[in-house]
């Protein structure tokens, strides 16, 4: 297979993730692709940010369902215990 102008590395698949083999300087870096690259880094944040904020929410619908399963499953295997074999 001949490397074609639309492949991003000669020889190398469009499914493939190179890795860089060197560290790039930041100076080295273009301000276009530093832009992009903090923007990710942004969403990133906010993401977690958005996870955290769910986890607090859900936390007592969480430990209430977490409780009444708890209290449920004691209360089937007493019921188990103390069932009289025929």
């Amino acid at each position: 297979m001949t490397p074609s102008n639309s492949d991003p590395v000669p020889g190398m698949p469009d499914s493939a993730i190179p890795v860089l083999s060197t560290l790039v300087p930041e100076a080295d870096v273009p301000p276009a692709l530093r832009l992009v690259l903090d923007a990710r880094a942004r969403e990133k944040a906010a993401f977690a940010a958005l996870s955290d904020e769910l986890i607090q929410a859900l936390r007592p619908e969480m430990e209430r369902l977490v409780t009444d399963m708890v209290r449920t499953t004691c209360q089937q295997l007493w019921q188990k215990r103390t069932r009289i074999d025929g």
